[in-house]
């Protein structure tokens, strides 16, 4: 399949696209995401036009969103281990690699989706409801042969993240026991378990994480921090590095 027919089937299945320039992120003149169409015959006259051209989507307007995990470091598991760690699940088969190495993450909205964007939502990771672009662009592509029926739902923290609204993590283990169980219940057994030298400052960088979404102060948040390092973290860290990563993890909260 040619890419207009692509694009075609992209409109047929509820896309709005915009034409981009060719291996580039900007829109042709006069266009903007805003002007995302699904006119086939428009879209047949960019190709007529310049048949090289990058492809972009109005995501609000597709009722899509992307985690866009970037790969600066030429590391995609940093990022993607740092979300694991606070309990934020990517469950998308939908997955496309952009031309810079990174991961695009597609998820559907069962509701009406603002254009809005969240960047640096932790370290190598954003989150994308304005637009973005996509493939059939040049060096985009559709990872182990998935189609846009694959596009799942979006899990809820990223629902509430765009809104910027206080997000408990996913559950840390299923819950075993005949009474309910809360976040503040599986954070607090995640403490007691407590982790190895193998780990820690990801453990710490988590745990941090999760006292602020829990909505403790951040001065509370810091004062058990070091109490949680020299009781359950083997060895603790120093306090020097704790703090370094307790400002990192501080100041992404702050900017969100």
């Amino acid at each position: 399949m040619n890419r207009l027919n692509q694009v075609i089937e992209m409109v047929r299945a509820g896309l709005y696209v915009y034409p981009i320039v060719p291996n580039g992120k900007q829109p042709i003149r006069n266009y903007s995401y805003l002007k995302a169409t699904q006119d086939i015959a428009e879209i047949e006259s960019w190709f007529e036009h310049e048949p090289n051209i990058n492809i972009g989507l109005n995501l609000a307007k597709s009722n899509l969103i992307v985690v866009d995990i970037d790969n600066h470091n030429n590391d995609l598991q940093a990022p993607l281990q740092s979300l694991n760690n606070l309990g934020y699940k990517l469950p998308s088969n939908y997955v496309e690699l952009t031309q810079s190495g990174g991961l695009h993450y597609y998820f559907r909205s069962n509701k009406p989706v603002k254009p809005t964007r969240k960047t640096k939502f932790i370290d190598g990771v954003d989150l994308l409801s304005d637009f973005v672009v996509s493939s059939p662009s040049n060096n985009y592509r559709v990872l182990n042969g998935a189609t846009l029926d694959d596009i799942p739902q979006a899990p809820r923290w990223i629902i509430k993240a765009l809104d910027n609204r206080a997000m408990p993590t996913d559950k840390m283990e299923d819950n075993h026991y005949s009474y309910k169980k809360f976040y503040t219940g599986y954070l607090l057994d995640e403490i007691v378990k407590g982790v190895d030298s193998g780990n820690r400052n990801n453990w710490i960088a988590s745990i941090f994480g999760k006292l602020l979404r829990a909505g403790t102060e951040p001065k509370n948040a810091y004062n058990l921090i070091h109490l949680i390092n020299n009781n359950y973290v083997s060895p603790p860290l120093e306090t020097r590095e704790l703090d370094t990563v307790v400002k990192s993890i501080l100041k992404r909260f702050i900017n969100e």
